[in-house]
């Protein structure tokens, strides 16, 4: 398929037209000067314009260009931006276009999406990937005396969010209207044959015809609910060597969230009976049409269902090194790590981040100063508690020496390694007579007995001190925390590399599923990059892109 070309005329620039339709210093300006360049040639050679059959295709750097003013708009939707760029000078000027003409479908930017999240040819990375490192590599020459911070907030997905109930029965619904789709018939038919009368009603709880304010009306419902559903599921699932392997993984996907919101969300009773749990835990589904994500907190107050969006930049600059988007459940800090990793590899100066108290655990912490990096963020607080033997945090411990000294000033030197709780853990333990007689025994050891007669084959045992193997790493952290309180104070500035994302449109994904979020990421961070890099180039004309030393063919 060859690659559609543009000869203009003078008649029909834009900027003949209109000669301020560029301003310099602005997104459209430093596009409309990079040109092709704004894509490697062999990433070109891989777009489906690399042929000599066919209609002539869209090249690939009109299409990027689209895709970064889309994005640099607020985060428009494709077909709107498709619209746009039929419509506004300055986009059709910054993607090389003549004032008048056609513009990029919908499909077509929808196939370049595609196209994207797949991986190169030449490396073991996403295309998006590729295009990224290369436009952050080129525009780190914005940066001077760089102060880097990691930063993280909600991404909210693109999938309906609703309960139990509406999950189980739209997700059938749709299940079901595939398969009608696949196989031929409608949904009204399929529900016939497979006696589910109630999928073809307008919503799920219509349509089980039953009073939700009564407790048994609503078990009975329930139970159907539950039942018809796994009875669906089983039917399709022994049938899918019917329709084409395609459409097999879609169904199966959509089998399996629907078997999942069962088994966390649902209980039995004595009588067999089916209940919505009341604490599902973090790794329940909160949507069937975006199984991917999950419920997350960003505060103790704040919760938010979708994913996690967590990035490294530079304050002076406001340039964004790694961006990465994960699961709502899962903590900010061995992403955090990864960030770091990406940044190493394009080769910027980064021996020091700022980061919230996400990325100030030990394991965090350790594996960065691995990679050369200190990150300044606030280690883990001493949670004190009521009610319980006296913590850890009282005990003075000397790791060269391997001794540890209780409260009452009692060291012991009686220590081992070993399994505890599924962890490798470092134990000292004090001699039973020296615990019996502290006068701290009933706030040390409260199960301590008097009585020394063996219990199931134990004989009763002092004070039992666990510490993590990273124990000596933290108490550093916190000694060393006051003095890094003044360094620390500027990572608040790193909201506005956040604020940043969100303008563009990084709060709410536009399309189902982790892959098409993390696009979404990179698409905004690249024309946030571009953008600085505009107002850094104003006046001078931009060198040409480089390409990534760990991927050129």
């Amino acid at each position: 398929m060859p690659v559609m070309t543009f000869a203009q005329h003078s008649l029909f620039d834009p900027q003949a037209i209109a000669p301020d339709v560029l301003e310099p210093g602005t997104l459209p300006h430093l596009l409309h000067a990079l040109g092709d360049d704004l894509v490697p040639e062999f990433l070109r050679a891989e777009w489906r314009g690399a042929g000599r059959r066919g209609r002539p295709a869209w090249p690939a750097a009109k299409l990027l260009t689209l895709q970064l003013l889309r994005w640099a708009a607020g985060g428009m939707s494709r077909l709107a931006a498709c619209r746009r760029a039929k419509t506004d000078l300055a986009w059709r000027a910054a993607m090389g276009l003549p004032a008048a003409g056609p513009a990029p479908s919908e499909k077509t930017l929808r196939e370049f999406e595609a196209w994207l999240l797949a991986r190169t040819e030449t490396c073991d990375h996403r295309r998006y990937e590729v295009l990224f490192d290369g436009l952050t590599r080129r525009a780190g020459g914005m940066l001077s005396d760089p102060v880097w911070v990691m930063d993280g907030t909600p991404m909210y997905c693109f999938g309906a969010l609703h309960g139990t109930v509406r999950m189980l029965g739209d997700g059938l619904r749709g299940l079901l209207r595939r398969w009608a789709r696949f196989r031929g018939g409608t949904l009204a038919q399929l529900a016939r044959r497979l006696e589910v009368l109630w999928v073809a009603a307008k919503s799920t709880k219509g349509g089980l015809a039953t009073t939700w304010s009564d407790p048994v009306s609503r078990r009975d419902a329930l139970n159907r609910l539950v039942r018809d559903v796994v009875r669906v599921v089983e039917h399709v699932e022994q049938r899918l060597a019917e329709v084409s392997p395609s459409r097999q993984e879609l169904l199966r996907r959509r089998c399996r969230a629907l078997l999942r919101v069962i088994d966390k969300d649902v209980r039995t009773d004595d009588e067999g009976n089916f209940f919505v749990r009341w604490k599902c835990g973090d790794d329940r589904l909160v949507s069937i049409t975006d199984p991917e994500a999950r419920s997350g907190h960003k505060s103790k107050a704040s919760k938010f269902k979708g994913f996690k969006l967590t990035l490294l930049g530079d304050l002076v600059s406001g340039l964004i090194a790694a961006v990465k988007v994960f699961e709502g459940n899962q903590a900010e800090g061995r992403h955090g790590i990864e960030l770091l990793q990406r940044a190493k590899r394009l080769e910027l100066n980064i021996d020091r981040a700022l980061g919230d108290s996400a990325y100030g655990g030990t394991p965090t912490r350790l594996a960065a100063r691995k990679l050369g990096v200190e990150l300044v963020a606030p280690p883990p607080a001493i949670q004190v508690r009521e009610n319980v033997p006296l913590q850890k945090h009282l005990f003075a411990i000397d790791f060269d020496g391997v001794a540890a000294t209780c409260p009452y000033g009692v060291t012991t030197t009686n220590h081992r390694m070993g399994p505890f709780e599924g962890k490798l853990r470092s134990v000292y333990e004090w001699p039973l007579e020296t615990c019996r007689a502290c006068p701290l025994q009933r706030a040390c050891v409260p199960k301590l007995r008097v009585d020394p007669t063996p219990r199931r084959g134990q004989p009763p045992k002092g004070r039992r001190l666990k510490l993590d193997v990273n124990e000596q790493a933290l108490r550093k952290a916190r000694a060393e925390w006051p003095g890094l309180r003044d360094e620390y104070r500027r990572r608040g500035q790193g909201e506005r590399l956040v604020a940043r994302m969100t303008r563009f449109g990084a709060r709410q994904a536009r399309a189902f599923g982790l892959a098409a979020a993390n696009l979404q990421a990179h698409l905004i961070a690249m024309a946030s990059n571009l953008a600085l890099l505009a107002v850094h180039l104003q006046g001078r004309p931009p060198e040409p892109v480089p390409l990534p030393l760990w991927n050129q063919p």
